[in-house]
């Protein structure tokens, strides 16, 4: 979906819509698109940039929650039909379990889904969010280089030597984000220790009513329901610990075989019904250290661009949708060209994301150091720790269910 009316390069910047409308977002991955489609219905002209030559989702499937689906309705976006609602459990390997997310239920039913999280391929929940969005409002082949701003606007320049004005710019390009480098410095991308094999395929027979954490003492394997073409499927991770430039082993399917062997049903079934030499991806988890803000002047961050997230929150997507959603509803309405207006609008985006966000992500750390970070023989100890004691379930609900769910509050109230 390239956009041949601002193709062309150019020394006098192009233009998008009305003054005090005109939103550049920088990067069309789905937190991306989403905040283009809720901009758009809020009354802003977007024009999302992205650097490839055509729109190609990465990776396989993804987890989202009940939030993230009342937000995707919200903007016109068909996702019941994949959205396989379970209720999330931590188990040991053989089965045992160890902590019980605390759902409520009657939220759950207020929100219109029948559980809390479940996995979605990435490719259709493109697909769909792009279905909604507006003709000609992605523009391809854009590798974004800086901007300026400058008499009450911005200038967004680009490589292949392309120039567009307009009134704020949002940096949705990921954790390795030229925006979020241009506003707030150069920063240090961080190894966190793990690495993660995500796979999916095509499974009847396991429940569908959960979404399942095992651990051993080393390994982490866990599965969701998802529906992908119309057909049951699961989607599963498979997590280690990793040193930072450890080599993969050359064959996947058997090195994570291995390792999982031991574990309950239906793990084992998962892996052998996946076909690995299409099915199966290798992820080295980085991150960088929280910002206190992501708004100044014209700009500010969405995503993985203002929080690059751990698989332990397994919630990357679904932030950034949020981002998307949150800042058109503090911005709707507003002149963006008048800069008090427009700051305001953010000073809200920014007091209701960055905590929330940081506080997720920091909490997706310390998980993946607690189960992977702990040498042996601790490990051990701590595995019995977590069999006997009820501190991780209250962690959990602190850390995770409780902040989540209010959050769900705020998006099914209008006046929040």
């Amino acid at each position: 979906m390239s956009d041949s009316t601002f193709a062309t390069a150019t020394h006098k910047p192009a233009s998008f819509g009305v003054k005090g409308k005109r939103v550049a977002i920088i990067g069309a991955g789905p937190g991306g698109i989403a905040a283009g489609v809720a901009l758009h219905r809020a009354g802003f002209s977007v024009k999302v940039f992205e650097r490839n030559p055509e729109l190609r989702p990465l990776g396989g499937a993804i987890i989202l929650n009940a939030t993230g689906i009342v937000i995707l309705r919200s903007l016109g976006v068909q996702v019941d039909d994949i959205f396989a609602a379970g209720v999330p459990e931590f188990r040991r390997y053989d089965g045992r379990v160890r902590v019980n997310f605390d759902i409520d239920m009657d939220l759950m039913r207020q929100a219109g889904v029948s559980g809390w999280q479940s996995g979605m391929m990435r490719s259709e929940l493109y697909e769909r969010l792009l279905a909604a969005a507006p003709a000609e409002m992605i523009a391809t082949h854009h590798t974004f280089s800086h901007y300026a701003e400058a008499n009450g606007a911005s200038i967004v320049h680009f490589a292949e030597g392309q120039q567009y004005e307009c009134d704020l710019v949002i940096g949705a390009d990921g954790i390795q984000s030229k925006v979020r480098e241009q506003l707030w410095g150069a920063s240090e991308l961080k190894h966190l220790g793990i690495a993660v094999w995500l796979g999916w395929c095509e499974l009847d027979g396991p429940e569908r009513k959960k979404i399942v954490i095992h651990h051993d003492h080393a390994y982490q394997m866990g599965y969701a329901p998802l529906r992908f073409q119309g057909k049951d499927c699961f989607e599963w991770w498979f997590v280690e610990k990793c040193a930072e430039n450890q080599i993969e082993p050359a064959d996947p399917a058997t090195y994570v075989r291995e390792r999982i062997q031991h574990f309950t049903y239906p793990v084992p079934q998962i892996l052998d019904a996946t076909d690995t030499a299409h099915n199966l991806f290798r992820w080295v988890v980085k991150y960088r250290e929280p910002l206190k803000e992501w708004s100044r002047g014209r700009a500010t961050l969405l995503g993985d661009a203002a929080h690059p997230t751990s698989p332990y929150a397994a919630y990357g997507a679904g932030m950034a949708i949020e981002d998307g959603f949150f800042l058109a509803k503090y911005l709707a309405g507003c002149d963006l060209s008048d800069l008090s207006a427009l700051q305001a609008g953010l000073q809200r985006y920014d007091a209701q994301r960055v905590d929330y966000t940081n506080q997720t992500t920091a909490f997706a750390r310390f998980l993946g150091r607690l189960y992977h970070g702990v040498p042996a023989p601790l490990n051990r100890l701590r595995d019995l720790f977590l069999d006997h004691s009820s501190l991780p379930a209250k962690m959990i609900s602190k850390g995770v269910t409780s902040e989540a769910q209010a959050l769900l509050r705020a998006v099914l109230d209008p006046a929040v």
